[in-house]
């Protein structure tokens, strides 16, 4: 890289990810990133998901950037509408629309080595669908679409023949009042969406596979005076903040240690305070339905006031029987019961394995990232580069995502490390780096040796954090802090392939 040209930087996808991607760039290198998003503004999966009680489940102050603190949330668990205006507010503030392209998919990234860059083929979501790919060329790519992109949606589902909406595909003029309707699944949306579904829909069923372990939220609302202090003492703010990412820390050992004296007593009072929950709603026929069979952890743990109690309401069933035909409006389970609906909702989460979505990756010898990550575990360097595609970087893919504390810390972590390299990079006049293959197995055998005692791998279930092999591919294998500490300096380029002009 010559000293008189910084290099070009890339960043496919504009949710949170991206946006810090693009805040960091352009404040530690001096360089303004262009960032495509495929659809018409930015915000991720706050943008793009807009079911009925679509929220986080990580609190507010935790769940925002470092950079960007928000005094101003208005509860403990902010809605989908308020995180999105926060998105927003921050691409405002740091100018992000003018070095962006909206409604624009890139849909292959190719690193061309004789060029040293990366080729991206894009195409734009509002042109005929017959229109040529376009491309365009960078020294750098950031790859920040998430791994939690595209709905999954079962075949067996598509023969239904009412009215279908996928939760990550909310179809906001569908009427559910006086409906017949059917959810598929328990997971995050299906926690959140059925309490509201269910106050306007004739009759409800819930197809579930499995119980969802569902603790109290414990929701409350800031007051004026609170909103106050965090404005005008930010350190008030500061300190809040990190008491929650310490109390969520410390949670760690329920996934970590699942056999441990803690996490029994957790599993325990769970249990019992779920059972509560559902007696006190005068229905202890469901307590068996609901009290999940395998170790809190294993999938994501729910965090809700209401669904517990949406589910025991008398226009409410819990269907826990395998469904085994769906056909014209009627949904057939394996106890030979036949229900008509109206409107199907699939809850059914997203198709994850592979971590690119539809995006398609080439690297340095031809290899297609796509086809090495399929149903196999996705090797990479310290959760952000790999092996034989120099000057990519994927943030929050494989092996970064959590299960107990807020992933905005992981994004910032591991766009500060990479910053970090890129600036070292310009530093010695290189154009680019990826890590070597003994480096990256060396850091993939540690990913597996702390992963293979986790409840993600031993906790009974079959969750979205594993691939057909059993692995889990999805979470990083630590606390937040170990992350934060393993990632803190990119000190040199040892572990290091390194390109020169």
């Amino acid at each position: 890289m010559s000293n008189n040209r910084k290099p070009t930087i890339a960043i496919i996808g504009g949710g949170f990810s991206g946006i810090y991607s693009a805040i960091r760039i352009q404040k530690e290198l001096g360089i303004e990133p262009h960032i495509f998003e495929g659809s018409e503004d930015f915000g991720g999966t706050w943008h793009l998901n807009t079911y009925p009680g679509c929220g986080c489940d990580v609190p507010s102050h935790l769940y925002s950037l470092s950079t960007d603190l928000n005094p101003n949330w208005s509860k403990l668990y902010s809605p989908r509408e308020e995180i999105y205006q926060y998105t927003k507010d921050i691409v405002d503030k740091y100018k992000l629309h003018k070095n962006a392209t909206l409604n624009c998919e890139v849909v292959k990234a190719t690193w061309l080595d004789t060029d040293r860059k990366w080729k991206l083929d894009y195409r734009d979501r509002q042109a005929p669908a017959d229109q040529e790919l376009q491309s365009v060329f960078y020294d750098v790519a950031f790859v920040a679409i998430g791994s939690i992109r595209v709905p999954k949606i079962p075949e067996e589902f598509k023969n239904f023949k009412g009215t279908v909406v996928h939760t990550a595909k909310w179809d906001s003029t569908i009427d559910f009042t006086g409906k017949r309707v059917a959810v598929i699944g328990s997971g995050a949306s299906a926690v959140q969406a059925i309490p509201e579904l269910s106050k306007v829909a004739t009759k409800l069923h819930n197809y579930q596979r499995s119980a969802i372990w569902c603790k109290i939220r414990g929701q409350y609302a800031y007051s004026s005076f609170v909103k106050f202090l965090f404005r005008w003492f930010p350190f008030l703010m500061k300190l809040y903040r990190l008491k929650i990412y310490l109390m969520a820390e410390s949670s760690y050992v329920i996934f970590g240690y699942f056999k441990s004296i803690l996490a029994l007593a957790f599993k325990k009072s769970l249990t019992k305070e779920m059972t509560k929950r559902v007696l006190k709603c005068g229905r202890p026929d469901l307590v068996e339905k609901l009290i999940p069979n395998y170790v809190p952890g294993c999938k994501r743990i729910a965090v809700s006031d209401d669904y517990l109690e949406a589910l025991c309401r008398d226009n409410v069933v819990v269907e826990k029987n395998k469904i085994i035909n769906v056909n014209g409006r009627s949904i057939t389970t394996e106890d030979g019961n036949k229900e008509e609906f109206d409107i199907l909702v699939l809850a059914t989460g997203y198709d994850v394995q592979g971590f690119l979505g539809n995006l398609t990756v080439q690297g340095k010898h031809k290899q297609s990232l796509n086809d090495m990550w399929h149903n196999s575990f996705p090797e990479m360097y310290k959760t952000t580069c790999i092996n034989g595609f120099p000057n990519l970087f994927i943030i929050l893919g494989p092996s970064s995502i959590l299960g107990h504390n807020s992933v905005l810390s992981m994004t910032e972590t591991q766009v500060n490390y990479i910053v970090q390299g890129i600036k070292l990079m310009m530093k010695k006049n290189l154009v680019a780096f990826d890590p070597t293959k003994k480096a990256q197995d060396k850091f993939v055998a540690g990913l597996h040796a702390d992963l293979e005692n986790t409840v993600w791998k031993k906790g009974g279930c079959n969750s979205w954090y594993l691939n057909t092999d059993g692995d889990v591919t999805s979470n990083w294998s630590s606390t937040v802090t170990r992350f934060i500490v393993t990632l803190r300096k990119f000190k040199n380029f040892d572990d290091f392939n390194i390109y020169k002009e």
